[in-house]
Formats: C-alpha cells, structure tokens, sequence
C-alpha cells in the first residue's frame, strides 16, 4: 500500500508541476502577444533608380530589431518585377505587401479588377509574404473615388479572398484635422465596412501626416480607445508617418520619429507600427544616418519584434 501510495503522490506532483510550466508557458505566451510590437517601416517605389537593393537590404539586416516592411506597389509595374525585391527583403524583414496604394484605388474601377489584383499578387508573392494590405487609407475622400460603398466592397473582395487563403489581413484608415474631410474616420470604418471585418481584420492602422495637417496633433488615446470598439478583436497602430515637407530638416524629422516611433502602448492592442514612408529616402544609406539610428533605437526601447 505504501509503495502504490508514494507512486500515486509522485504521480500527482508531476502533474501539478507541469501544470505550473505549462501555465507559465502560455502565460509567457499571452504576456508575448500583448506586448507585441512591431517595427514597421514603408518601401515605395521613387528609389530604384538612385539606391541599390543591396544598400537597403544591408540597412534591414544591421537594425537590431527585426522589421515589418511594408512594400508598396505600382499599378504601372508588373508584379513579377517585384519579386527580386520581395525575395531578398523577406530574408531579413517580415513583409507587409500593399498591392494598391491609395492613389492607385480609383483605377481599379469595379471589385473583379480588384480582386483580380489581389489574387496576382498572391499567386506571384505571396510565397514572400507575411502579411496583406487589404485596402490603404480607404476612408480618404476623392482621390480613391466618390463611391465610399464601392471602395468598401472592394476592399471587402480583398478581404475575403486573403482570408481564404489563410492570409494575415491590414487595414488601413486616414486619419486627418477637424473639417478637412466630411465624414469623420471612424464614422467612415463604421458606416461602410461589414460587420465580418470590423470583427476580424487582424490589423487595423491609421495612416496620419502632420505636414498634410497643418500640424495638427491628433488626440490619439481617444482615437485607439474609439477604434478599439469598433475592432475588438484587431491589432492596432499607426500605418504610415513622415514628413511630405521636402524642406524638413534633420532635427525637424528627428522630433517626429521620436514623437511616433516613442508612442506609449495606447490600448491593450496597440503594437506600434508607424511605417515611416520615406524610410529608403530618409535611411538609406544607413551608415552615420541619424535617422537610420533613431527609429533602430525606439524600436530597441520599446522590445519590438
């Protein structure tokens, strides 16, 4: 009886004692998930004839943190240009693909062209690829067209498709100073957008530029907390900065990565993000580059991923 009693209370301590690891594991797990953060910087295509792939891939690597580049791409070039630029990017980022800029929505003129886009992109891409732009800064008003059901739809084909190949999806809003846009942004996202996105995009993120505002500074725990709302269950961050002045300066630029890069963690999915725009122009070359330094030492203060 003693030895099947001390066999059993073995036995039972064993049990409690991966219980507590494999509790501590998955809290590590959820601690993990909740302090994401991403470090996010945007690659345009007005590079390509001054800076050589091999210098940008060169700044990617020597970052200490590993980055989420989003790789924005012109309706103007086939998609299989992209791919040496993909390829070799993906070996030292995780890639955020957009395959419609914002300025490029209105020329995809019904939701089949769209998704036809979407679709080539990810037959082409998508073995790079970490993650989906599904539609940018698609509550601007005008330059994306005068139909924000049509935009919607659009983005909802999008959707629906990266979601059906098990894709990762971004979503990305404009935000902007009182009255320079009717509607306001959030009663956009909520107005047009189907409930299936507002309950299940994996990331939402706001797309905001100082300069284009008059400087205005945006209130932006209100704006998370509100978004928070009406995306429950999304990530949250900034998805595009930068200074569109071309007479900013050093210090001027320097500020303004501190002031989005250094953003505290507004809401309990808030990851950060960013995505400087003129991250290849600003950065690149990386050596002695003040600015290259800076957003490498946010991302290294705030534990980025």
């Amino acid at each position: 009886m003693k030895l099947k009693y001390k066999g059993f209370c073995l036995f039972f301590l064993s049990c409690v004692f991966a219980s507590v690891l494999f509790a501590q594991e998955q809290g590590l797990k959820v601690r993990s998930l909740n302090q994401d953060f991403i470090l996010g910087l945007t690659i345009d295509d007005s590079w390509y004839e001054t800076v050589k792939l091999e210098a940008v891939v060169k700044a990617l690597k020597d970052m200490k943190t590993k980055p989420t580049v989003r790789i924005v791409m012109s309706k103007d070039e086939p998609l299989s240009t992209y791919i040496p630029i993909f390829r070799e990017i993906s070996k030292v980022a995780r890639i955020l693909a957009c395959p419609v800029d914002s300025y490029d929505m209105k020329s995809y003129k019904t939701i089949s062209s769209y998704k036809k886009r979407f679709r080539t992109a990810y037959e082409i891409l998508g073995k790079y690829t970490h993650m989906w732009e599904i539609g940018n800064e698609i509550n601007g008003e005008n330059w994306l067209g005068k139909n924000p059901k049509l935009i919607a739809d659009k983005v909802t084909a999008a959707y629906d498709f990266i979601k059906s190949k098990g894709g990762v999806t971004v979503l990305t809003a404009y935000a902007f100073a009182p009255g320079m846009q009717k509607i306001p942004m959030l009663d956009w996202l909520k107005t047009y957008l189907p409930s299936r996105i507002k309950e299940n995009v994996d990331y939402l993120l706001v797309s905001y530029y100082e300069d284009d505002n008059e400087g205005f500074q945006p209130d932006w725990e209100k704006i998370f907390i509100d978004l928070e709302e009406v995306f429950p269950n999304s990530k949250l961050g900034i998805g595009e900065c930068g200074s569109t002045d071309k007479n900013a300066d050093e210090k001027t630029k320097l500020n303004m990565i501190r002031r989005y890069y250094g953003m505290p963690g507004y809401t309990k999915n808030f990851i950060g993000g960013f995505f400087w725009w003129y991250w290849v122009r600003d950065c690149v070359p990386h050596e002695g580059n003040v600015l290259w330094e800076e957003i490498n030492r946010q991302a290294t203060k705030k534990g980025a991923f």
